[in-house]
Formats: structure tokens, C-alpha cells, sequence
């Protein structure tokens, strides 16, 4: 979605150029009629809702059609390209200094949260105004209702002060009561020739791109200059048809018949709507054009309109330009470190070849390339920080962090640069093998929100199961080959307790599809010596098989959920634990955190586990046992959100009853204890302590 976003802005700020392109040319055309001027405004139309255009050599567009790109979302410093220098270098400094650089540890890159928050104001945006046209609309559609039908599509009606155009499909023209025959002949004139035009459908459509464009100053400017160019045109066609000698009642009526202001909205089309004065100006001075002011507007409006529709023939950039641009965009990111001088750098490429071309995966195809290189800043200290080491006197990237791979896609086989992948980030995949990389690939992809959460569409079956620790995580099983009856299951990624998201890799040479794709074939001939069609038994070799999980749970264990969403997945699961508190620490500058010792609470239910600790749960004194095997504090954080909650023993209470304390009640409730502090229950979530609850000790 983030990307929808992006494109739209791309589109806005082209069309802003053109919308100013089209205001200058309205000046030029002053004396022309106001039909060309008109016309003009069907390229800002274009360009404010087509994404692409065709390239030539006479576009009048000097700029950069993607001055945003998508892949300022994923890098390590943000860049805009407009084409025009001054503006790039304001912008770029000010992202530069207001965004803060991302890192290993954070979940999303901080320009990716930016555009995720705009989009969120803009479809708020969008649907604001929306909503207000439609209610509008069928406000003033109730209202018509009392209109009395003259004839045709003609009505009359009392109570309105102006004549319009009402309906999309069918048009209806409504006029206020009270008209003389003169003034009824070329209002009705002009209304219908808004009908014959289509500007009962034009206007609505100009209305829903700006509601797409709101944000944009220029969209709202042409919107309106549309509105009047569109009146201006009618006014002058309605004089050629009936003659100049009706000019004087024209204006007069358009005077009295004054809407008193713009319509915002995509409808009614109103006789009196827009500038009155500037219209009025424009009857009275108009005259029929000579043959060749009409041929220079058309070859003018020609001329313009294509130079104005097609995008510029810039030079297109190869793969070995990006990677100039990223090695120039890391010595950005290190532009001010003081253990080297980074003005002068003597910079060079060692390795920058091809790895992997995925088909499928996006509509076009996408490739991975490998970039190595070297730099030698000047003044240089062996003190670097981050992922470069020295290496010969030149700074290299640490190997052990993994390589600098570039992602490109290819749309009629021209490169555009998508981002970079970190070949060695710990969680998912890796650069060793087509597998890994692509896993890789997948995870950024679906990050940039260009992918669905999902490595296979179809049915899914999520998975909930406890760790040895006591954490409550999740699989998603999918079908990757075959839908339905007859098609192996797979773990396509698991998710911890804390909202971290794990992709399994197969252990396979090529793509990971092919390889599913081969198990599925080798099924469908005769089947696979103990690989399981039981989704449920895969899940079980997953979470206790060496090459999955290594734990030991059973099938009593797992809570299934069939028929389940990709997005149902993306919900964390709450993980449930009992054990002692210690050090608990709270401070005015952070969050609560705490040691917790995890037990296990046994009672007269648990005789299997008694039975199998030798316990005789006849010597439980008072109906409990508490197994404590190994002593091994976690570390939790609590939030701000956190509830606690204590026994109460006020006098009178006929039992056991808890009752919720402040976070500040809770630290003074614990200090009274001495040696031995009740267990208490702990929920979890997203790495955060949602409750805490004592246990009652009989």
C-alpha cells in the first residue's frame, strides 16, 4: 500500500509542473476561445491518474517522473531525485537531518514508518471527501424530488436560486421557477450544451482525482480554473448559437442567477457558478475568432499537449549506475566520522555480477546482484565502526555481516533499483545459497508491502504450541504446491512470542518453489517414505524434529486454527508463565523490568507429571507442589499498559480475591516479603509484560 501511496505522489508532483505549464499557456490563449484553454486541462486529467506515458524527445517535462522512489523506504539514507538540483539538495539534507538512520535492531526503517503514517493521513483524507460528495449528492437528489417536470429533461422548481445540471446517466436540467421565455431559451441553450459535451461526467471525474490529489495545493487551483474554463467555453458556444444580440440579457441573468460561489464537490453543474464578474467580462467581449487565431490555438494546444503528455528521454541507468549510487550513498552514511576523512575518497568495485533472476514473484522479474568494493578515505584511523573493517590499507565490508546484495526489477527490460538486502541479518536467510536469497528477497519484498504476508496464497493452518520456556508461538502451515486434497503441507514461517517472524528454508540448491514443486511430483507418483500429508504431523516434526525447532510437545498440546488468514497470523500470540519475581526495578525514565524465575505449579490435576517426578500427591502439602528444576532468572519489561493485580485480605473477605494496584503499590507490596515471595502469573506479548497476577499460596 505503502507503494500506491508513493506512485500517487510521483504523479502529483509531475502533474504539478504541468498544471503550471497549462496556467501560463491560459494567459497566451487569452484571445483564443475559451474551448482550447478547456482542452488543456484533459493532460493535467491524464497525468494526475496515469502512472506511466510514453518518452520523447520534444516532452516539455524536465523532471523526474519518480522523483520518489520506492526504495527510499529500505535505505540506509533516504534520496529524492526530482532532476532539479537545488531542490534535490534542500530536500535531501533536510531528510537526512530529520530522519534518524536505521538499524539492525529496529523492526522497520524509520523513512518506511514516515511513508506508512502519511499514507494513513491521506486515505483519511480521501475518504473524508468522498463521503462528502456522496452526501451532498444525495441530499440534494432528495430535495429534487418536489421538482415539477416542464418538459423533456427540463424541470422547474422553487426554492433554488440558480439553473444546473443534475445525474450522471441520466441528466436532468432544473431551473428555479419565476424565468421569462428569453432567459429560459439560453439557459436551457447552455445546460444542454454541458450535456452534449459530457460535462456532467467530467466534472464528477475531476472531483474523484482531486479527492486523490487533496493534498496537493496545484490539484485544487486546476480543479477550479477547470470549472471555469469548462463555463467560459459554454457561455461563448451558447453566443455563437443563438447570436450576439442576446449578450446583455445573458449577463444580466447570469448576474441575478449567481450561485454566490464555488461548488465544492463533483456536482450539480451550475449556471452560476464560478467567477461571475470574469464570465460576464468575457460575453461582453467576445467575438467570433478569425480562421487563423483558431488554427494557431489548435497547433498551439497540440503542441503543448504533447510535449506535456510525454515524458522526457532521460538516460537510462544501468545496474553498474546504481551501484555507483549506493557505494556514494554509504559514504554519505559516513560522512562525519572522525576516525577518517571522507571528503576525498578513491573508491572501487571488486566484484558486481549477477547471483539470481526470480520470475513470478513480482508481475516483473527481479534480480539479485552482488556488490564488493573498497574505499580509501584519507587520514584514515584504525578505529571504523560498524560493518567495515581495514583490509590492506582500503575499507571493505566485514564479511561476517554478510555481503551488499542490490535488488533490481525489470520492467521492458530497463533496471530499476529496489533496495539492498542484508545478506546476513541473523533471522531469515542468507547469501549462500538461491534459497536463502530468496527468502531474503521475500521478507524485503513484503516489507516494501509489495508482497502479501503469505509465501502461498490458498488455504493456511496456523499453529499454536508452547516452548520448553514456557513461550507460546505459532506456525503457518500452507499448501506450496498442490490446493486441496492431495497437496503436501509445509511450515512456511513460525512466529515467537515476542512478534518476531521466522521463514523455514528448505535444504535445497535452487528455489524454493521448484523444490516443493519436485516433493509434490514425487507424491503424486507413489508417495514419499515418511513425509506426512497430516498437516498436523508436519507440525509436529517441525516443532520436535533436529532440523526444526528441537522441542518435545504433544499432539494434546497444539491449539489448530483451519481455514485461517495470512493476516490472522500476523497477531502475536500471548504467552503464559508462573514463577518468583525478583529485582524489581522502576525508575521516572523508563519501564518497569523484573527477573523472573519460571516454576511449575502442580496440583491433585497434574498426576501425570507427579507420577513422573515420583511424587505421591497424597504428601502435597496443602493441595500444591512447586517444581523448580533450574534456577535461571529471565529478564522481562513491563509498559505502561501493564496491569497488576494482588491477593486482598482485607478482614472479612470469605476467600482468596485479587484486586488491581498501581505499579508503584505493586514494587511496595513486594518489599514486604522476606525470604519467600509468592509465584505469580505472567502474560506476555510482543516482548511485553501485559499482566501480572499473584498466585494464592493456601
Amino acid at each position: 500500500m505503502e507503494n500506491l501511496f508513493l506512485e500517487v505522489f510521483n504523479m502529483s508532483i509531475t502533474a504539478s509542473y504541468v498544471i503550471l505549464f497549462v496556467i501560463v499557456a491560459r494567459l497566451l490563449l487569452k484571445r483564443a476561445p475559451k474551448i482550447f484553454s478547456y482542452a488543456l486541462w484533459s493532460v493535467v486529467f491524464f497525468r494526475l491518474i496515469c502512472p506511466f506515458s510514453f518518452e520523447s524527445m520534444f516532452s516539455l517535462i524536465r523532471v523526474n517522473t519518480q522523483t520518489v522512489s520506492p526504495a527510499i523506504m529500505t535505505a540506509q539514507t533516504p534520496q529524492i531525485n526530482s532532476g532539479i538540483p537545488v531542490i534535490d539538495r534542500v530536500a535531501n539534507q533536510t531528510l537526512n537531518q530529520s530522519i534518524p538512520a536505521p538499524t539492525f535492531e529496529a523492526s522497520a526503517n524509520p523513512m518506511q514508518v514516515l511513508v506508512g503514517f502519511w499514507e494513513g493521513v491521506w486515505l483519511i483524507g480521501v475518504g473524508a471527501l468522498l463521503l462528502y460528495s456522496v452526501f451532498t449528492a444525495l441530499k440534494l437528489y432528495d430535495k429534487l424530488g418536489s421538482a415539477e417536470h416542464v418538459y423533456g429533461k427540463v424541470f422547474e422548481m422553487e426554492g433554488i436560486k440558480t439553473p444546473f445540471v443534475f445525474g450522471l446517466f441520466r441528466p436532468k436540467i432544473y431551473l428555479p421557477s419565476g424565468l421569462s421565455e428569453n432567459e429560459k431559451t439560453y439557459i436551457i441553450r447552455h445546460e444542454e450544451t454541458h450535456i452534449k459535451r459530457f460535462d456532467h461526467i467530467i466534472k464528477p471525474l475531476a472531483f474523484f482525482v482531486l479527492c486523490i490529489h487533496w493534498f496537493n495545493p496545484l490539484a485544487w487551483v486546476a480543479f477550479f480554473l477547470m470549472g471555469e474554463d469548462m463555463e467560459l467555453s459554454c457561455d461563448e458556444s451558447v453566443i455563437r448559437q443563438l447570436g450576439s444580440d442576446i449578450k446583455k440579457d445573458y449577463s444580466s441573468s447570469l448576474l441575478a442567477l449567481s450561485a454566490g460561489g464555488r461548488i465544492v464537490g463533483g456536482c450539480p453543474l451550475a449556471f452560476g457558478e464560478s467567477s461571475t464578474k470574469g464570465r460576464i467580462m468575457n460575453i461582453l467581449n467576445y467575438k467570433k475568432p478569425a480562421f487563423w487565431v483558431v488554427a494557431a490555438a489548435v497547433i498551439a494546444v497540440a503542441a503543448l499537449g504533447i510535449g506535456l503528455l510525454a515524458n522526457p528521454q532521460g538516460e537510462q541507468l544501468t545496474e553498474e549506475d546504481y551501484a555507483e549510487g549506493f557505494i556514494q550513498e554509504q559514504l554519505t552514511f559516513y560522512e562525519d566520522a572522525q576516525w577518517a576523512n571522507f571528503e576525498n575518497v578513491e573508491t572501487e568495485i571488486l566484484r558486481f555480477e549477477r547471483l539470481d533472476r526470480f520470475e513470478g514473484i513480482l508481475d516483473d522479474p527481479v534480480e539479485i546482484w552482488v556488490l564488493e568494493y573498497r574505499w580509501k578515505p584519507e587520514d584514515i584511523q584504525e578505529q571504523a565502526l560498524g560493518n567495515v573493517k581495514f583490509e590492506d590499507g582500503w575499507l571493505v565490508e566485514d564479511a561476517d555481516m554478510g555481503f551488499s546484495a542490490l535488488v533490481f526489477s525489470y520492467k521492458n527490460s530497463k533496471p530499476q533499483y529496489m533496495g539492498r538486502l542484508f545478506t546476513n541479518d541473523g533471522v531469515n536467510g542468507n547469501g549462500d545459497s538461491v534459497a536463502g536469497r530468496e527468502t531474503l528477497l521475500r521478507v524485503s519484498l513484503e516489507g516494501q508491502g509489495l508482497l502479501p504476508p503469505e509465501t502461498y496464497a490458498g488455504e493456511h493452518i496456523i499453529v499454536k504450541f508452547p516452548l520448553s520456556t514456557g513461550e507460546t508461538c505459532q506456525l503457518l502451515l500452507s499448501q506450496p504446491a498442490t490446493q486441496g486434497e492431495g497437496g503436501i503441507w509445509c511450515v512456511e514461517r513460525w512466529m515467537d512470542g515476542n512478534g518476531t517472524v521466522y521463514y523455514d528454508i528448505p535444504n535445497t540448491e535452487g528455489r524454493i518453489s521448484e523444490y516443493y514443486e519436485g516433493l509434490q511430483e514425487q507424491f503424486d507418483e507413489g508417495g514419499i517414505p515418511g513425509f506426512p500429508l497430516d498437516p498436523l504431523q508436519v507440525a509436529l516434526d517441525f516443532i520436535n524434529g533436529g532440523a526444526g525447532l528441537g522441542q518435545r510437545v504433544s499432539p494434546d498440546d497444539l491449539e489448530v486454527q483451519y481455514n485461517a488468514a495470512a493476516q490472522d497470523f500476523l497477531e502475536t500470540p500471548e504467552s503464559y508463565y508462573i514463577g518468583f519475581i525478583s529485582n524489581f526495578n522502576k525508575d521516572e525514565y523508563s519501564n518497569p523490568f523484573f527477573h523472573f524465575d519460571q516454576i511449575q505449579w502442580l496440583t491433585f490435576e497434574d498426576a501425570e507429571i507427579l507420577e513422573k517426578l515420583n511424587i505421591d500427591p497424597d504428601d502435597l502439602p496443602n493441595g500444591y507442589y512447586i517444581h523448580n528444576p533450574v534456577s535461571y532468572p529471565m529478564y522481562h519489561q513491563a509498559s505502561e499498559q501493564t496491569e497488576y493485580k494482588i491477593i486482598g485480605r482485607e478482614p472479612g473477605d470469605s476467600g482468596p480475591a485479587h484486586k488491581s494496584v498501581t505499579v508503584d503499590e505493586f514494587a511496595e507490596y513486594l518489599e514486604q516479603f522476606g525470604d519467600f515471595i509468592p509465584p505469580f502469573h505472567l502474560v506476555t506479548k510482543d516482548g511485553y509484560v501485559l499482566s501480572v497476577t499473584e498466585q494464592y499460596v493456601p
